[in-house]
């Protein structure tokens, strides 16, 4: 799905020196942390990283996202996690990518047998979800290998009772899929319509009871369908968030930034608020978060909320005309 098996990983911190990580004062008001990779389940002491996670003072939820491959070692490893965050109080939240039904999930990841034991790993987390987590959900990655096959997914997903949610495929420098944009991108060609009208079709399902999730769709939707593309879906990287490596390295964005300095040289606070690294964060922000569609979100503003429920309205508006006017016609 990305270059990141073909990175270097040598150097990697041991759970001991990742404690000294969590120990660093830029982390202490930290409530949210999401675990990705790579692929966590390849971790063998997944567990010792996580218990320093849990140290932190503001923690209140953790995340992990999955391929779902290797069910025993990935469960094995949740239900102690889940142990550890239930007598912390902080929730745990775990993904599952799929990215199609059958062969198409095997050739969008590559590996045989993949849809198989994504599938059985998601099933056993819902029949035993009392055993790995206080939530779930399904994450599908919409790119030119599966645009073609997201109905069945979906239909699929309903029929299995699958929570599942959509993103759009984009480019990551850290992880390198930025070097891979041409083999898997919907955007910059024939495929953006299909995936227009595919997250049209999910924004148009969506309840209202669900406003976040049917916000982000329209969001996407909305990024797709503009000649120049404008982010509606606020964002905590922008705000407030930061991301740190395997190496200690440390990230203003996710998916933009490069790395902005390591805590095996300074502390956390020096590298963050450091002055050339903050004129480097303020040119990210000005040249990249008003035009990015990662699905990330934050607070969104008000101009923003004002363009989702204004089509929100004139959408339902345009229903209400169209069956009036069938009735005028019967």
């Amino acid at each position: 799905m990305c270059n990141i098996w073909k990175m270097d990983h040598s150097n990697e911190a041991d759970a001991s020196e990742f404690s000294t990580f969590m120990q660093n004062d830029l982390f202490k008001e930290v409530e949210s942390v999401g675990i990705n990779g790579g692929e966590v389940s390849l971790i063998p002491n997944l567990v010792d990283y996580v218990e320093e996670i849990l140290k932190l003072p503001s923690i209140k939820h953790l995340n992990v996202i999955s391929n779902g491959f290797r069910k025993n070692v990935l469960l094995d490893s949740a239900s102690e996690i889940y142990k550890h965050c239930q007598e912390k109080g902080v929730s745990f939240h775990i993904a599952i990518s799929l990215d199609g039904v059958e062969q198409v999930h095997d050739d969008v990841r590559g590996v045989k047998n993949a849809f198989t034991k994504a599938t059985s790993t998601i099933d056993e987390i819902i029949k035993n979800q009392h055993l790995y987590c206080d939530s779930y959900d399904i994450g599908c990655t919409v790119i030119s290998q599966n645009i073609d096959y997201l109905i069945q997914l979906d239909s699929y997903a309903k029929e299995k009772k699958y929570n599942i949610k959509y993103r759009l495929g984009i480019e990551n420098l850290r992880i390198e899929s930025n070097k891979l944009v041409e083999q898997f991108s919907v955007v910059f060609n024939d495929e953006r319509q299909a995936a227009m009208e595919f997250f049209h079709y999910k924004y148009s399902e969506t309840k209202l009871s669900d406003l976040k999730v049917k916000f982000k769709y329209f969001s996407i939707f909305y990024w797709l369908k503009e000649t120049t593309p404008r982010r509606l879906l606020g964002c905590h990287w922008k705000d407030e968030g930061v991301t740190l490596d395997s190496r200690g390295e440390l990230y203003y964005c996710a998916v933009k930034s490069k790395s902005i300095g390591s805590l095996r040289a300074q502390s956390g606070e020096d590298i963050f608020f450091k002055p050339e690294n903050i004129t480097y964060r303020s040119s990210l922000v000005k040249e990249s978060c008003d035009s990015c569609i990662h699905d990330y979100h934050g607070k969104p503003a008000l101009k923003d909320l004002i363009v989702f429920f204004k089509s929100l309205f004139m959408d339902r508006l345009a229903m209400k005309l169209y069956k009036l006017k069938l009735g005028f016609m019967k």
